[in-house]
This record gives structure tokens, C-alpha cells and sequence, in this order.
């Protein structure tokens, strides 16, 4: 329930990026195949992540900061699909034969990434005993989200849509202490609302059903103290289903 702890400084961004999604630490020959087939970047919040021609499909891990993924279908017609955190693994696609939209990742705050050509880590990941299944089960994860989203955005009533966004993000970067889940969201209520398919006074509509519930407490547009997870859930019809 708590959020995975920043990284700290001293830390080899490689090599961090192997403790968290292979689960080891890397050879010295490892490491190097494997910052040979990947670059850090860095973001400045509200760009967006210059990732060059590295594939056709792009895999982003979140090394800090957070960013939203989001697809572009032609002018001023777009549609947030992710939000992504420190310990993500994110794929982008730039082949017009796999995606019918354009994607990119925008950085809700300053973010540091690492971009890999997804075949390239892929083929690193096979180098490190249980790195492979780590990878794909982030895939998989990502996919399952994916799927929940579609769900969420075609079934759920605009109150299970924010409850379940919640709910979701009391599991992903959620600090816990005691009983009460607290959260500092990153981005704002219209970036909700454009991913929920809802509009900023449909969210603070239901924002104000939830406090006036006991359910939840604001204490400006991006804190939210969660006071009950169990009637949250109820409200979201019991299943967490958010990029």
C-alpha cells in the first residue's frame, strides 16, 4: 500500500533499475550490455521525453518523478491511457502498423527515465536468472490495466470511475499511517478527468459525494487523506481498475 522508496543518489541508475525489476545485481559484463542498449533521461515537468529513433517499440522505466502517458489522435483530440511512478515500466509504440494513435510521455513532474528498445531489454533480461519472468510480468501488468481501463471507461458510473482511480492510486503511491492512506497526487483534476473520460466538474462533483461520505478528506487540489479503503472499494464496485 505504501509508495517504493526514491532512489537514492548514490545509486547506479543501471544497476538500480536491475534491483528493482530483475531482482539482482548485475555482473560488471551485464551491467555494461545493458547500458549499452538503454540512455537516462531527464524531463523537465510539462515536456515531453525526447526519445529519439532507439525502436519501434520503446520500453520507459521510471527512475523518479512521475509522467503520464498519453495518445494523440489528431488536433486537440487526446486521451491520457497511464500514469506512471517511480518502479514503472512503461511500453510505447511508434509504428503507425501497431497503433493507430501517436504516443508520448509527459512529465507531470521533473522525471528521470530510462528508455531501452523493448527487443534489446528483453535480450538483457535473459542474462539474469528470474530477470525475464520480471520483465514480462510488468508487461502483463501493464496489459491487465490496460484491459481494467477499457472496462472502466465503457461500464462504470462517473462515481465507480473516480472511486476506482482511488483506490488505485492508494495502491501504487499511497503512504499509509495507521488506518488512513495519504496521497499527493501529481497530476491535476482535469488530467483525471481526462483520463476517467469524465470533466473537471464531474470530478469535483464526486469528490465532494465522497468527503460528504466520510470517505475521504481534501486538503487542496493534490493531497487527499483516504479515511476508509473499505467503502471506497464498495463505491469503485469493489474492483481497483486504473492506468
Amino acid at each position: 500500500m505504501m509508495s517504493m522508496s526514491p532512489r537514492n543518489s548514490h545509486d547506479e541508475p543501471f544497476q538500480h533499475f536491475a534491483n528493482v525489476l530483475l531482482s539482482s545485481k548485475l555482473s560488471p559484463q551485464s551491467l555494461s550490455v545493458l547500458k549499452s542498449s538503454g540512455r537516462q533521461i531527464r524531463v523537465a515537468r510539462g515536456e515531453i521525453a525526447e526519445l529519439g529513433a532507439i525502436d519501434r517499440r520503446t520500453a520507459i522505466f521510471v527512475l523518479e518523478g512521475s509522467a503520464k502517458l498519453v495518445g494523440h489522435l489528431g488536433p486537440e483530440r487526446e486521451q491520457i491511457v497511464a500514469f506512471g511512478f517511480s518502479g514503472d515500466l512503461l511500453l510505447l509504440s511508434s509504428s503507425p502498423q501497431n497503433s493507430h494513435a501517436l504516443y508520448v510521455l509527459q512529465a507531470l513532474k521533473e522525471c528521470s527515465l530510462l528508455a531501452f528498445a523493448a527487443n534489446d531489454l528483453i535480450a538483457s533480461s535473459l542474462e539474469s536468472q528470474g530477470g525475464s519472468s520480471a520483465i514480462f510480468e510488468q508487461i502483463f501488468l501493464a496489459l491487465d490495466r490496460a484491459r481494467d481501463t477499457s472496462v472502466l471507461l465503457g461500464r462504470k458510473t462517473a462515481q465507480e470511475k473516480l472511486a476506482s482511480f482511488l483506490v488505485s492510486m492508494a495502491e501504487r503511491i499511497g503512504f499509509a499511517d495507521g488506518s488512513t492512506i495519504y496521497l499527493d497526487l501529481p497530476m491535476s483534476r482535469r488530467e483525471i478527468g481526462d483520463c476517467l473520460g469524465l470533466t473537471i466538474e464531474t470530478i469535483s462533483r464526486q469528490m465532494t459525494v465522497l468527503r460528504n461520505q466520510d470517505i475521504i478528506k481534501t486538503q487542496d487540489r493534490s493531497k487527499i487523506a483516504i479515511l476508509d479503503l473499505h467503502r471506497l472499494r464498495e463505491f469503485a464496485a469493489l474492483v481497483a481498475c486504473v492506468p
